[in-house]
């Protein structure tokens, strides 16, 4: 018989195995989810700059109608669409006033 044989000790032994295995799937877990907070903050930044754009409208939108309601509240305007809604109402002659004590 050949004696010559080496014993080599077993390096991967069951509990080495699964030791190794949690700690690659604990890798793996705080991988994805490291992948994940980084995928909801862009969604974030994202959310938050298209918001920025609507509040921006919406103050544009804001400022015209505030020019709108301005320009429509002017004599002017209001004595033109007197005249158009209403042209068949004139200015009563001072003999069809009726003063009330």
């Amino acid at each position: 018989m050949n004696t010559n044989k080496k014993i080599r000790p077993k390096i991967f032994t069951p509990g080495v195995l699964v030791i190794g295995i949690v700690f690659v799937t604990l890798f793996m877990m705080e991988l994805f989810f490291k992948t994940w907070c980084g995928v909801q903050c862009i969604r974030t930044g994202y959310d938050v700059t298209s918001a920025k754009k609507q509040q921006q409208d919406l103050k544009h939108m804001q400022k015209y109608l505030t020019i709108e309601l301005v320009h429509l509240k002017s004599p002017e305007m209001l004595a033109k669409i007197v005249e158009e809604q209403f042209e068949q109402l004139t200015i009563p002659e001072p003999e069809q006033v009726i003063t009330i004590p």
